[in-house]
């Protein structure tokens, strides 16, 4: 961790279990050649009885006593090691179960298999994962709530059964009775209930909605015109760019954040005739009835799992790019644009090889081989409506999750500071100032883009027809 910045895979999983038994192993090897040691240490008085040893008998005695507390410190380490590659792997199988669909009843026995092998050598192991799922949740929102006043205990008698029973009066409760503190862990805890529903997505299909997107220049049949309902596409001019976004952080700053237009398209034109395209998506507008970006779009895409005009708004941009099924797109969007990235990706009708989201409400369960990339603040209540991600990360092996605190205690401030782009642009330029290395392999899944013959970007604004 560098300047407040946490760079991860993602999930629960921080070090993979094989990797931590190998190190239990190293750390018994040691052990034992501390054990020949002390050894070796014990039969000197044997073998050198006439010899003057410094001290005497006792300083030898003393020496192996020291020799046989390292020795067991060593062992307790390594048991400990293990156990913890255990624990781990428990709670990697659990994540992946629970990800499974109906029909995946062969990978579910596997799973449940390998678990029941891991609980039957450790019963404590259960717990332990449990414990361990606890922790890592908690820490995805630790900036959500005030440090420095006290209030009434987050489990005092009666506030988990008020949650259960009306989330609302709880809340009610917690803004008549109680200081800023437990207000917030009252909001902080009807957030993560939402989010443990909604956060996490898996591939499916979404609900379609009702009415067309349509192009505006697009040729119509005499005398009939786009309905209410209907979403129309305004397509920008064509511009040529000088090159890629070569970065996370330039990737960032190329959402169309405070333009007119919600979405940008980069087209690159390869040397070996292909096309590529970057889609640049902005999070929410407001509430007008014309504006596809709307408060009601979240609620569609998070909490019906259904299309919302501005999801289809972007998948109309992308195929007016000339984007397909066998044409490479990757996906960068901050907010609401980072929930429309992640459901386009699982919706097949894009090859889609990145997914880039910031500050978004979701986490899309991605195949193996794309590279997801997920930029949240601990103290952001968008962010933390994605749950901290899937439990077992997410997309590729060189996927990350960046996270930073940027207003601590301020998650129910109405103005919602930790979610605000200039300040996750920070994180960004922070992550990448860090010197982590996996933060090179983002900046290499971009590179392919400059060898591009030519390269041109168009803006796409939507608007939704009320009547």
């Amino acid at each position: 961790m560098a300047e407040g910045i946490e760079i991860t895979h993602g999930g629960v999983i921080s070090v993979d279990p094989d990797r931590l038994r190998t190190t239990a192993g190293r750390v018994r090897a040691e052990a034992g050649a501390v054990a020949c040691a002390r050894q070796d240490l014990l039969a000197i008085p044997g073998l050198v009885d006439d010899v003057p040893l410094a001290g005497g008998i006792p300083a030898l005695w003393s020496a192996a006593a020291q020799l046989r507390n390292v020795e067991d410190a060593l062992e307790r380490l390594a048991a400990g090691v293990g156990t913890m590659a255990d624990v781990y792997e428990l709670a990697d199988l659990r994540a992946r179960r629970a990800m499974l669909g109906a029909g995946d009843v062969g990978a579910a026995r596997d799973l449940r298999r390998r678990e029941e092998r891991l609980l039957a050598g450790d019963p404590r192991l259960s717990a332990l994962a449990e414990r361990l799922q606890q922790s890592w949740r908690r820490g995805v929102t630790e900036g959500f709530v005030p440090g420095e006043e006290r209030g009434s205990p987050p489990g005092a008698p009666g506030t988990a059964l008020l949650l259960g029973l009306s989330p609302a009066l709880f809340l009610l409760q917690s803004l008549l009775g109680w200081n800023a503190r437990v207000w917030a862990e009252g909001v902080q805890r009807l957030m993560t209930s939402v989010a443990a529903e909604n956060g996490v997505v898996r591939p499916m299909p979404l609900a379609p909605a009702p009415g067309v997107v349509v192009m505006a220049d697009a040729r119509s049949p005499a005398g009939v015109g786009p309905r209410p309902g209907d979403v129309v596409i305004h397509r920008g001019p064509a511009a040529a760019i000088p090159a890629g976004p070569s970065t996370l952080a330039g990737a960032v700053s190329r959402i169309p954040y405070g333009r007119s237009s919600q979405v940008r398209v980069e087209t690159y034109r390869m040397d070996d005739g292909t096309t590529r395209f970057v889609a640049y998506i902005d999070g929410t507008r407001g509430g007008s009835a014309g504006e596809p970006w709307s408060y009601a779009s979240n609620l569609r895409m998070y909490s019906e799992h259904a299309e919302a005009d501005s999801y289809r708004a972007v998948a109309g941009a992308l195929r007016d790019a000339g984007a397909g099924a066998d044409t490479p797109v990757d996906l960068v969007g901050y907010s609401q644009g980072g929930m429309i990235a992640g459901l386009i990706a699982q919706s097949g009708e894009f090859d889609v090889q990145g997914v880039v989201t910031v500050g978004s409400p979701i986490e899309p369960v991605l195949p193996e081989d794309v590279l997801s990339v997920a930029v949240r603040h601990t103290d952001d209540p968008v962010a933390g409506l994605a749950d901290g991600g899937s439990p077992n990360g997410t997309g590729s092996s060189d996927s990350l999750v960046i996270r930073r605190t940027v207003a601590p205690g301020h998650g129910t401030d109405p103005q919602v500071p930790a979610h605000l782009l200039d300040g996750y642009a920070e994180t960004v330029r922070r992550a990448e100032a860090s010197g982590d290395v996996r933060m090179a392999r983002i900046g290499e899944h971009f590179a392919v883009l400059d060898t591009a013959r030519s390269m041109t970007s168009t803006d796409y604004t939507a608007r939704r027809i009320t009547g």
